[in-house]
C-alpha cells in the first residue's frame, strides 16, 4: 500500500459517518500548496510583513508577520516551522477581511506545521461575516484526531462536497477549539479561493429604494 494511499485512507476513517471529506495534497511543504489564493493571488506578498497582500488581516492573539511564530504566518504562502507558522496559546482565531469585495467561498486549504502532532487542532471551523460582528459557520471539523497525517501537510476542502456552498462574505476566519492534547495549538497556512460576488451599484440601490417605498405608498392609499 502506497504512503499516499494510506494517508487518504486515515482520513477517509477520521471523516467516517458525517458528511465531511477532505483531499490530501501529493506533496509536502509549500510544494503541498495550491498557490494564488484571495488573500495574495499574484503570490507576491512579502512574508516578513504585511505588503502587497489584497486583504487586511486580524488576530485574537500574536498579530503580526516576521520574527517570530505570529498569526498572520499563515498567510505568508510558506509551510514549515519557526516564522513560517503560528504557534500560540489555545482558542485564537485569525481572519483576512477583503474590504468592499465579497467572495463566495468555493475551496480553501490548511496545512500542518512542523511541531508534535498534539498542537494540531482537533476541533475547528472556518466562519464567513459581513460586518466583523455576526458570524457565519461556513465549516467546522470536531474529531478526536486532526485532519492531518503527516507534518507540513496541506488539505483541501471543497464546497459541495465537504461544505455547503456558502453565501458571500467579505470577512473569512479560523478559529480554534481545542487541540488534539498539548497545551498549544498551532498551524502553518491557510489559503481561501472563491468567485467574486457583484454587488449593485449605488445608483440600482436607491433606484431599488425609491421603488420599495412607492409601492408602499400604494397599498397604503389602497
Amino acid at each position: 500500500m502506497s504512503k499516499l494511499f494510506l494517508a487518504l485512507a486515515i482520513v477517509a476513517s477520521v471523516f467516517a459517518g458525517s458528511a465531511e471529506a477532505a483531499t490530501i495534497r501529493p506533496t509536502l511543504g509549500n510544494g503541498g500548496l495550491v498557490g494564488g489564493d484571495l488573500t495574495d493571488p499574484e503570490n507576491n506578498g512579502d512574508p516578513e510583513q504585511n505588503i502587497g497582500y489584497n486583504a487586511t488581516f486580524r488576530s485574537s492573539i500574536e498579530p503580526g508577520f516576521g520574527g517570530g511564530e505570529y498569526a498572520f504566518n499563515v498567510f505568508d504562502n510558506r509551510v514549515g516551522g519557526g516564522n513560517d507558522k503560528w504557534c500560540c496559546d489555545l482558542g485564537g482565531w485569525v481572519e483576512a477581511d477583503f474590504g468592499n469585495k465579497r467572495y463566495t467561498l468555493t475551496s480553501f486549504t490548511a496545512s500542518s506545521a512542523n511541531d508534535i502532532p498534539g498542537r494540531d487542532s482537533n476541533r475547528w471551523q472556518i466562519l464567513g461575516s459581513n460586518d466583523g460582528v455576526t458570524y457565519t459557520t461556513i465549516f467546522s471539523y470536531d474529531q478526536p484526531n486532526s485532519v492531518w497525517t503527516d507534518r507540513l501537510q496541506t488539505v483541501q476542502f471543497f464546497a459541495g462536497t465537504d461544505f455547503a456552498l456558502p453565501g458571500a462574505y467579505s470577512i473569512f476566519r479560523y478559529q480554534t477549539l481545542s487541540v488534539v492534547s498539548e497545551p498549544m495549538h498551532q498551524l502553518a497556512e491557510l489559503e481561501f479561493f472563491g468567485t467574486e460576488a457583484k454587488l449593485p451599484e449605488p445608483a440600482s440601490l436607491l433606484l431599488m429604494g425609491l421603488g420599495a417605498l412607492g409601492f408602499a405608498a400604494r397599498r397604503k392609499r389602497a
